[in-house]
């Protein structure tokens, strides 16, 4: 029986600490970074072709607006890259998303926070990647 409680005990404080951190996130004040670029160049292109490189894939599309997500499964805090374009004006959103189950936070990927920092880490060095090949500017 001591295994069985311990294993719940240990479950509890997990959930509940993965929702604290959701919580933290939601109220960084901070939900995403922006990037603008006015261009004609093909940036949807070369958004796609950097998406697949890196392991992201096309989650939605409504619109002038494409959402790209890297990340599934319930211990993963998935990395999200927004293009919104406005004929040559595009404009880029990123951050990554804390989900508690109960709670769901996004967060920018720039910052000092412990909270997600090695995705947030990994987001930011592969979109970084992307605003270099554009001539945008980085996430700071």
């Amino acid at each position: 029986m001591g295994i069985a409680t311990g294993m719940i005990v240990g479950a509890v404080i997990g959930f509940g600490a993965l929702n604290v951190m959701a919580l933290m996130a939601r109220n960084s004040g901070r939900p995403y970074d922006q990037t603008t670029l006015t261009t004609d160049e093909d940036v949807l292109g070369k958004v796609a072709s950097w998406a697949q490189a890196n392991g992201y894939f096309l989650e939605r599309e409504t619109g002038q607006t494409q959402v790209y997500r890297k990340g599934k499964g319930f211990l993963t805090a998935p990395m999200f890259l927004e293009v919104i374009r406005d004929g040559s004006r595009h404009t880029f959103r990123s951050y990554t998303r804390i989900n508690g189950l109960i709670i769901k936070g996004d967060m920018a990927l720039s910052g000092s926070s412990f909270v997600a920092s090695l995705p947030r880490s990994m987001a930011r060095k592969a979109q970084n990647q992307l605003f270099a090949e554009l001539h945008a500017p980085p996430i700071g």
